[in-house]
């Protein structure tokens, strides 16, 4: 006997088998059923007009495909005759699945790197979901949630079906250095309801040496005379780099030949990748 049995089957809930024939009669046909032990299912008999007996399979624990997705049972009829005869019969319960289980992620939070000169079309990251229930209740599709900003999204595609991220466009450092996203993995099913699970993740953007620096004269004296003296300030300019770390780091000279140096100004300590400097005379006579 086959029986197809809902995971979501409430205890108590009854399923009619298939009765025993004994061509003997009175005390010689059949009399009683056995079942096998099981710590989900009973026996109960019933016993008709005619005296005839009849068997039901009744749901006494609660079923879990995930678990257990089959259970192998045995009915045994037994006559009343000396001696008794018995007949066998084996019972396949295969369990019904329902989407109880939400798609799970190996981690809640993901935290990549990626360098700003990426190309479009780079993978970032590939998301990998499971789900514990089968079929079309098994089915995962990625999509971003609310919370993530439509700049990240128009920065960033997510393949829907197998949960790839890849770059969208031209990343810059200098413009967001941090990207932060939550994916909602949605298993859909059939069913009214389908279940779900967040994951965040967040992107960091590696600076790149693609910036040059940049001077700046804030200051000038273009004539002086030539018994200054020494130390006197010609120039007050600012270098800024708008990279990061040591791609932001400048180094600053004038050529050996000139009569002029360079030092930082009493004030001018660096900030935000701007270096203050002051142009000098030196010993040498201007």
């Amino acid at each position: 006997m086959h029986l197809d049995i809902s995971e979501s089957s409430p205890i108590g809930e009854r399923f009619s088998l298939n009765n025993a024939a004994d061509p003997d009669v009175g005390t010689n046909s059949v009399k009683n059923y056995h079942l096998s032990s099981s710590e989900h299912f009973a026996l109960e008999i019933q016993t008709g007009r005619d005296g005839s007996k009849f068997a039901d399979l009744i749901l006494k624990k609660a079923l879990d495909r995930e678990q257990q997705p089959v259970h192998n049972l045995t009915l045994t009829a037994v006559d009343g005759g000396v001696p008794t005869r018995t007949g066998t019969a084996s019972i396949i319960v295969r369990v019904l699945d329902v989407n109880d289980n939400a798609p799970s992620f190996e981690k809640d939070r993901y935290v990549v790197d990626v360098m700003e000169n990426s190309p479009i079309g780079s993978l970032v990251i590939k998301l990998n979901a499971t789900d514990l229930d089968e079929g079309s209740n098994s089915d995962i599709v990625y999509s971003y949630s609310l919370y993530t900003s439509e700049r990240t999204q128009n920065m960033f595609n997510l393949n829907p079906e197998n949960g790839e991220i890849r770059v969208k466009e031209m990343i810059n450092y200098e413009d967001i250095k941090l990207y932060e996203m939550e994916i909602i993995v949605l298993a859909a099913d059939k069913g009214a309801v389908s279940l779900s699970t967040p994951c965040n993740v967040v992107v960091r953007v590696e600076d790149v040496n693609d910036n040059q620096p940049e001077i700046e004269i804030t200051s000038l004296s273009s004539r002086i005379p030539e018994d200054a003296p020494l130390g006197t300030v010609v120039a007050l300019m600012g270098v800024t780099d708008l990279d990061s770390g040591v791609n932001g780091q400048v180094v600053c000279s004038v050529p050996g030949h000139l009569p002029f140096d360079l030092k930082p100004s009493p004030d001018g300590h660096q900030k935000n990748n701007t270096k203050q400097l002051d142009m000098i005379s030196t010993p040498s006579q201007v």
